[in-house]
């Protein structure tokens, strides 16, 4: 695949443009100094009641009470094929929340940047070894939220929407269908499904009644993602669990479903992918429940360690460049030089 031309290509606002220590103006509630060093601008921030907030007539960015921000134009948060991810991906009707993508902390732009960057590059098989520790012949299938990268076609993935049609055609609540963050698949050799975090957590399903109209209870997950051709997770661990990580856990069955509908011989992974320091006891917590003999098929691997796998790749240099000034909450991101 031909590499995005990145002359053009701007970085996102980072470590150096950045001013942690926010300004509130005096007696004005509701207004802050833009956060871009040297900034001089006061704007409005955006509210619970519908206003989105000013944003910076310099740098386009609205400022947060939280102290974040967000970008006018989403596409100014993406480092890999802007036009493409413009035309292709806001907005699509098979991406949940899309309208996401401006965020500092959104993990769907840094998971576009990641993995569209090493798409360009020729090397998704290496980074598939990392994820998986399997070697493939040839370069593997890239889904993000499940529409189909490989050569661009950008539509559903068939496998993804056949999971959804068996696990999901009748739930008792209305929710968003499972949604994987990034996936890759060499038929016939291995697919994984990456869950990826940023700044959220792991979220859980605890006993007792349901947490909000769209949840689910932890009795329901455990009942409606099960199937007893899958070896994967072990049910009996799960009963006993006083939680469950449900992210995860319907992950893994999908992964699993979908690879025995692939082919007999597709190892199913389930990835985690996170911060370093980050989610490491829910990691803990949900690899128990992993069967015996299938230990391996579930792996929390951190981002940093996906940029140290790049190191000395020079098609990857604008990918370096955003590991190393990537912010969050105006704040260095990532445990990287």
């Amino acid at each position: 695949m031909p590499q995005q031309t990145t002359t053009s290509i701007r970085l996102p606002y980072g470590v150096h443009d950045l001013d942690p220590e926010i300004f509130q103006l005096p007696g004005a509630s509701g207004r802050l100094r833009c956060f871009v060093r040297g900034c001089h601008h006061v704007l409005r921030t955006p509210n619970r009641k519908g206003f989105s907030g000013e944003a910076c007539p310099v740098h386009s960015i609205r400022c947060h009470n939280s102290v974040t921000y967000s970008y006018a134009n989403p596409c100014r948060n993406i480092i890999a094929a802007p036009n493409l991810f413009e035309r292709h991906v806001v907005n699509n009707p098979f991406k949940y929340e899309s309208h996401r993508f401006g965020l500092e902390k959104s993990e769907d732009a840094v998971s576009w940047n990641v993995f569209r960057s090493l798409q360009e590059a020729g090397l998704l098989a290496q980074v598939g070894e990392v994820l998986t520790g399997e070697r493939a012949p040839i370069e593997p299938h890239l889904y993000l939220w499940g529409l189909d990268l490989s050569e661009d076609r950008f539509e559903p993935w068939p496998l993804l929407v056949t999971a959804r049609e068996r696990f999901e055609s009748n739930l008792p609540v209305k929710r968003p269908k499972t949604e994987p963050d990034i996936a890759l698949h060499v038929p016939g050799r291995y697919l994984v499904l990456i869950e990826a975090k940023f700044t959220s957590a792991n979220t859980c399903y605890e006993r007792g009644p349901r947490k909000n109209d769209k949840s689910l209870t932890l009795d329901e997950l455990r009942s409606i993602y099960d199937d007893d051709s899958l070896e994967i997770l072990d049910r009996r661990r799960a009963q006993a669990a006083p939680r469950v990580y449900y992210q995860l856990w319907r992950n893994t069955v999908f992964a699993e479903w979908m690879a025995r509908l692939d082919h007999p011989g597709t190892k199913a992974f389930h990835v985690n992918l996170v911060r370093e320091g980050t989610e490491e006891q829910s990691a803990r917590e949900f690899h128990g429940m992993v069967a015996d003999g299938y230990q391996e098929r579930f792996r929390q691997i951190t981002w940093e360690a996906l940029y140290r796998a790049t190191l000395g790749e020079r098609r990857l240099r604008l990918l370096q460049r955003y590991f190393e000034t990537k912010t969050a909450r105006l704040r260095k991101a990532f445990q990287v030089p």
